[in-house]
């Protein structure tokens, strides 16, 4: 018999594909961490595919983000700057209120910005 791990990971793509258009932006970023396939699928800033499921994700169960993200910014990044209840990207702290800073494409806490920005 063979271990769920491999039959999992050896999804065709166009299964991983249909799979992921059901799956929330948490749940995206969860399956991203399960292998370094499935990373590579979800986190290809070059595929339209990639950007499509990132899309959809956030259009289906982020309905008040209606904005196509910035210019030159991939929907992955969009939608994990956006994901405000994850708290501070630099540390970790959900406790602590947080603004999206688009030019540096971060989403952090007052306290890391001036203590990691060069003034």
């Amino acid at each position: 018999m063979q271990d769920i791990s491999v039959v999992i990971t050896n999804f065709p793509p166009e299964l991983f594909i249909e799979f992921c258009k059901l799956l929330s932006p948490d749940d995206l970023f969860r399956l991203s961490q399960v292998c370094r396939k499935f990373r590579n699928y979800l986190y290809a800033p070059n595929s339209s595919t990639t950007q499509q499921i990132w899309k959809n994700s956030r259009i289906k169960f982020m309905p008040e983000e209606t904005m196509p993200p910035p210019e030159g910014m991939i929907e992955k990044t969009y939608v994990e700057l956006l994901m405000i209840n994850r708290g501070c990207q630099i540390c970790n702290k959900r406790n602590k209120e947080c603004k999206i800073y688009w030019g540096i494409e971060i989403r952090c806490c007052n306290d890391c910005l001036i203590k990691n920005s060069v003034m």
